[in-house]
């Protein structure tokens, strides 16, 4: 291995002595070219990234400089050219054994393919390549960043991988010496708790299992106003009635979101990812900005909590957006216009009529399509949303912060867009409402469609939507403001408005009871009515 980056960037002579780079630029450098190997970096790029909002007179002349340093400090440690020049740009040519980061991959990715003794061994060889964070003080750079949280997703993910081929091979003490501090650093992270729920239980030690599931509970509902998925309720249930500590199989996990069937579409040109679950009167779920039915599933989506509890009273139909999560595309465009024909082709898919559930940033959508076709909506549900974005979001200059942000730092504008979500949170909170926007979009996508959100004005459509609606808002919301829901009770001829209590943007789990009875008694009020005027006609 000749380059470290998971701590410091430093390189590593094979002799194994470590050799620290001089000076600030190129370790700076060189993690660049890490976070892309393989691929080409624009001398545009790595010139804003040493010399941040203040070029030098020669900038292709200062970087040929750095350029220079680092060839002679990488031949130190290795006889091959490592940093090639390309047109107008660099890049690092070298195996996965040249560097920490992708050794690490590498072992981590193989470990899901083998059995549990010879994955603990694997993941074992790949977490002691740890020194410090990724990238180490070069981390939150623009290049080097997604790479950063990447590759600190997947240490975790090795973590609870590794854990688990300790249960499986017989070492449930040691899984528990791993899991214990992980956990306490992690608190959110269900896959680690529900290993450390099984070490524990192997061990005879079910009462201590139990309280991290309630730890878990409590700390999840503060931080992230969500339930236990169904997968770890399963768990908990199981210890209660003394199964053994191998998990839930999948027939003995209520149907919920872990029972969602995922199917495929055409919407002009589109193929579109859309699921459904439970029973009772169709509710056409849309989601919002962007979204992952995979992470709805999970439970990991500040939506998901709600949503498995209404599927056991209603028969939900999610779906992704075109380029967002399970739907592939292509992109016909991010507009309302090209939204509004992917929503019309899952509502015909489901079978009209049906109910609407519109989620942030989706009510203007939602309020188009019960304007356009009245006949095929029961009836609304508009969560967090609003009608009108120039009056929602007044201020311009933040909009256009908010859309470059994440178009060109998706790390932190994910993170940025997360404590909106929920105000006041720690961080470990933030970033995990971060990944779950990460892992719904890219950030080009993400930002293509946060920029037509600030163009959405339905608000004239308003006084003609006969359709019942019930608008649901918290009167602290940060993201969306109070106003915009109030403006929606307010215009629409049959609203019902329901105002609560906080400062979060999407449900909160002291909010789960009064939140389900509400839609679910709309609902189905609505979808009867409905299907009696069927009848009658």
């Amino acid at each position: 291995m000749l380059i470290r980056v998971l701590g410091e960037v430093a390189l590593r002579h094979p002799s194994g002595a470590v050799v620290a780079l001089p000076g600030g630029r190129q370790p700076a450098l060189l993690a660049a070219l890490v976070a892309r190997a393989g691929e080409m970096v624009s001398v545009d790029q790595l010139v804003e990234l040493l010399w941040p909002g203040k070029a030098p007179e020669n900038p292709s002349a200062a970087l040929h400089s750095v350029v220079f340093k680092l060839r002679l400090s990488l031949a130190r440690v290795s006889d091959r050219d490592l940093l090639v020049t390309r047109d107008r740009g660099y890049l690092l040519a070298v195996d996965d054994e040249d560097v920490d980061a992708l050794l690490f991959t590498r072992l981590v990715e193989r470990a899901t393919e083998e059995p549990d003794d010879r994955a603990a061994a694997s993941l074992r060889t790949a977490l002691d390549l740890w020194q410090g964070r990724a990238y180490g003080g070069h981390a939150d750079t623009e290049i080097a960043q997604l790479d950063a949280l990447r590759l600190e997703e997947l240490r975790c993910a090795a973590v609870e991988r590794y854990a688990g081929a300790l249960v499986g091979t017989g070492r449930p003490a040691d899984a528990v010496g791993l899991l214990q501090p992980f956990v306490a650093e992690h608190p959110l992270r269900e896959e680690a708790r529900g290993w450390l729920m099984r070490a524990l239980h192997a061990q005879g030690r079910t009462a201590d299992a139990l309280e991290q599931y309630q730890q878990h509970r409590r700390k999840l509902a503060d931080e992230l106003g969500l339930e236990p998925s169904a997968a770890l309720r399963a768990l908990q249930t199981g210890m209660l009635r003394g199964e053994t500590a191998d998990g839930p199989t999948p027939s003995s996990l209520p149907v919920g979101l872990s029972g969602l069937r995922v199917r495929y579409l055409d919407a002009g040109g589109s193929r579109i990812a859309y699921a459904t679950t439970g029973e009772g009167p169709k509710v056409v779920v849309i989601l919002g900005w962007v979204s992952s039915l995979d992470v709805i599933a999970s439970g990991r989506d500040p939506r998901s909590s709600l949503l498995d509890r209404l599927s056991g009273e209603l028969s939900l139909v999610l779906y992704d957006r075109a380029g967002t999560g399970l739907s592939p595309g292509p992109i016909k465009g991010y507009d309302l216009a090209a939204s509004l024909e992917e929503l019309e082709a899952v509502v015909e898919a489901v079978g009209p009529p049906v109910s609407v559930l519109a989620m942030s940033a989706a009510g203007p959508l939602a309020l188009t399509l019960a304007h356009r076709h009245p006949e095929k909506i029961s009836s609304l549900v508009l969560f967090g949303t609003f009608a009108d974005a120039s009056t929602t979001f007044p201020d311009k200059r933040l909009r256009d912060m908010v859309v470059e942000i994440s178009r060109t730092h998706w790390g932190l504008g994910s993170k940025l867009l997360a404590d909106l979500y929920r105000p006041g949170v720690s961080d470990e909170a933030g970033w995990h409402l971060a990944k779950v926007f990460r892992d719904s979009a890219d950030p080009e996508v993400a930002a293509a469609y946060l920029e037509t959100v600030y163009d959405d004005d339905v608000g004239d459509l308003l006084p003609e939507i006969a359709t019942p609606a019930l608008v649901v808002h918290y009167r602290g919301d940060r993201l969306v403001r109070f106003a915009g829901g109030q403006d929606l009770a307010a215009r629409l001829p049959r609203a019902t408005f329901l105002p609560l209590d906080g400062g979060v943007h999407l449900p909160d789990a002291r909010d789960l009871d009064t939140v389900q009875d509400a839609v679910v008694g709309h609902v189905r009020a609505h979808a009867a009515q409905s299907g009696h005027r069927a009848v009658s006609r």
